[in-house]
């Protein structure tokens, strides 16, 4: 056995497939099935049922697993022996949503590959709820949320900053002011515009509004908040969504919040990775920076 074979078996499992392992390794196909059948032959037994395109663990694979997340660690260790500061190596994997990447994590990215270009950067956006379950199965080293109060044993938490969640419409078409009582158990004219399902403010806000029987006319799902945005502004609906992705129009009087009468769960931003990664030097340099920049974020706000 060797290390690439674990380094293959690990990407096969990120993947679910031997075809994309084998694009992002830069190996054939025919290289990454030869590394898994090592490692069968080695164990004596299969580490994957295959289901058409699809890949799944074994029992002998789901065994293998966490063995193989230590024997990775280690030898990330052992690479890093001789590092200084200057010479940082390594790959990081970062999962974060959508409206972070855009509108908080350009500095601190901008900021990390200037101090540390050998570091290859992997990012990739999803639900709050994905990124949160990419850290539990290791698929991401360190990931940030938009999230309320989060406490769980498996993770290490550093609460970032209070994002205020709001509803906007568009200042010339929308004739909402107002959400309060006098909208309960009503039917609204406006069409409601969300981002995926599981998002965590589209979900409290939907509860909001189930709690009190206040029905959309329609609902427009969209998968990017630049295009949710472009839809209210053209006055196609209202839009519940973080006031850093919005303060700027709202400024411009392109937008306008629409004040909403009622008890909000506070929402956070985070970043968080898992109580047993091995925090390599590339991803401690990490942390250090994202939570600087963070201390900032505050300031930058605006009271709208």
């Amino acid at each position: 056995m060797e290390i690439r074979h674990f380094v293959t078996f690990k990407k096969v499992i990120e993947l679910g497939s031997f075809t994309q392992a084998a694009e992002q390794l830069g190996y054939t196909q025919s290289t990454v099935t030869s590394h898994i059948q090592a490692l069968e032959e080695h164990l004596g037994g299969p580490l994957f049922d295959r289901m058409g395109r699809k890949v799944r663990l074994t029992d002998i694979g789901k065994k293998l697993l966490p063995f193989t997340q230590e024997i990775l660690d280690t030898y990330e260790k052992i690479e890093s022996i001789t590092s200084d500061e200057e010479d940082i190596r390594g790959e990081l994997k970062i999962a974060a949503p959508e409206s972070l990447t855009v509108y908080r994590l350009e500095p601190i990215l901008r900021e990390y590959r200037k101090k540390f270009p050998h570091v290859k950067i992997r990012l990739s956006n999803a639900s709050c709820g994905d990124n949160k379950r990419f850290i539990l199965n290791g698929s991401a080293d360190i990931a940030f949320v938009m999230l309320p109060q989060l406490q769980e044993s498996d993770l290490v938490v550093h609460s970032l900053l209070d994002e205020p969640i709001v509803l906007v419409g568009s200042p010339d078409c929308c004739s909402l002011n107002t959400l309060d009582k006098s909208y309960d158990n009503q039917k609204i004219s406006e069409c409601l515009i969300v981002n995926e399902k599981d998002c965590s403010y589209r979900s409290m806000f939907e509860e909001y509004l189930g709690e009190r029987g206040i029905v959309p006319s329609h609902k427009m799902e969209l998968w990017s908040i630049e295009a949710m945005k472009r839809c209210v502004m053209s006055g196609l609906g209202i839009a519940y969504l973080p006031l850093m992705t919005v303060k700027d129009e709202i400024i411009a009087g392109r937008l306008k919040i629409i004040p909403c009468v009622g008890d909000f769960k506070q929402i956070l931003s985070h970043v968080v990775y898992h109580k047993n990664k091995w925090i390599s030097p590339a991803l401690s340099m990490f942390i250090d920076i994202t939570l600087k920049h963070a201390k900032d974020w505050s300031c930058a706000e605006i009271t709208c």
